[in-house]
């Protein structure tokens, strides 16, 4: 079976330099000419190369700055240029090349590798491109199923274990008054009506902290708000609100935001040494805002990168990670003694990644 060849695009308004670019290339190569940028960018758009060997300098616009409209394509560009400039393998680089060739010292060998080395830095790159798509995906798929699953467990804690102990709370209550004569009786229904209590408090807050319901049915601002009393009965963490907006889109969405706001608290708790946040949902420059500042010890930009590169750390890096599935952001300001303010940055209607059934060859 014969090999298929390589199909290389060379862009050089020389008519020399492409004949010498032909000239070089081996059997195993088919090449097609363009002249210009525009001619180019017709040529990719009919009939993708393999592979592009790009002149920095052309009549209708600088070869460089071709270059995203390019690789986002995922086709491999080397750079041809006349002189090797740093300035110009930089610039090349930067913007997406793969490699670059001086034109006066390109032998057959030399062009080759060139080219093989590109055509196969670029498919790693896609490839890496695809498992972090995939990961991400099933990084969505794993956050959507904790919380149905919390979700569950919180159904069945309201609507079936609370039930169950409000029925023992009346028969107890009920029999305490047919043995009102009996006090070493009425004492033991006494206890027991403690500790029922006591299990019926338990699995009302385990219920709401595991999926708020009012969530679900009065949006983000309304469960910020239970947050905020939870916060200050729980951990002494006054939370001054400022609810300017609301937020009623999907409910994965609307408890990974929830979730999210809720572990920047702790944070607060945790680490700031302050006893009051501020907690602010807005909209800003079209997209959903939500911030939680405060005034304590803060911390220095160092040690967020080292936390960020060593994936720990005030739990920020996995916030970043969550927002990043529906295209949401994390912003933090902060300095040692200057407190913290963290905004989460959302699309106004986010959704949720869902996994494709076939693979994509370009990616976002």
């Amino acid at each position: 079976m014969t090999e298929r060849r390589i199909d290389i695009l060379v862009v050089d308004d020389d008519e020399i330099d492409r004949e010498s670019v032909r000239r070089l290339l081996g059997p195993n190569f088919r090449m097609s000419e363009a002249s210009s940028a525009g001619e180019a960018l017709s040529a990719i758009a009919a009939a993708p190369p393999d592979c592009i060997l790009l002149d920095y300098r052309l009549p209708d616009m600088d070869g460089i700055e071709m270059l995203p409209d390019i690789t986002q394509r995922s086709i491999p560009v080397i750079i041809l240029t006349g002189v090797e400039s740093s300035e110009i393998i930089v610039r090349s680089m930067q913007r997406g090349a793969q490699d670059y060739l001086v034109k006066n010292q390109l032998t057959p060998i030399a062009l080759e590798h060139a080219i093989s080395s590109a055509i196969e830095r670029t498919r790693l790159q896609e490839d890496i491109k695809e498992k972090n798509r995939q990961l991400r995906e099933l990084a969505s798929a794993l956050a959507v199923a904790e919380q149905r699953e919390r979700r569950r467990i919180s159904h069945i804690l309201h609507d079936g274990v609370q039930q169950m102990l409000y029925g023992i709370q009346m028969r107890s209550q009920m029999l305490k008054s047919d043995l009102e004569a009996e006090p070493g009786q009425v004492l033991h229904l006494q206890a027991i009506q403690s500790l029922v209590q006591q299990a019926i408090l338990t699995t009302r807050s385990l219920a709401v902290e595991l999926s708020p319901l009012m969530l679900y049915s009065d949006g983000l601002a309304a469960a910020l708000e239970w947050l905020a009393v939870h916060m200050q009965e729980t951990y002494n963490l006054h939370v001054d609100l400022d609810l300017q907006a609301d937020f009623h889109g999907s409910e994965d969405i609307r408890y990974l935001l929830f979730q999210l706001v809720r572990e920047l608290l702790f944070n607060v708790v945790k680490h700031a040494g302050v006893n009051d946040a501020q907690l602010c949902l807005s909209t800003q420059d079209g997209c959903l805002s939500i911030s939680v500042t405060d005034t304590g010890r803060g911390f220095s930009p160092e040690a967020y990168a080292q936390a960020e590169n060593s994936n720990g750390g005030f739990g920020l890096y996995s916030a970043r990670e969550r927002l990043a599935l529906f295209g949401g952001e994390l912003e933090i300001i902060t300095q040692p003694g200057a407190g913290v303010r963290a905004t989460i940055l959302a699309p106004k209607n986010p959704e949720m990644p869902t996994r494709r059934k076939s693979r994509d060859t370009h990616d976002l």
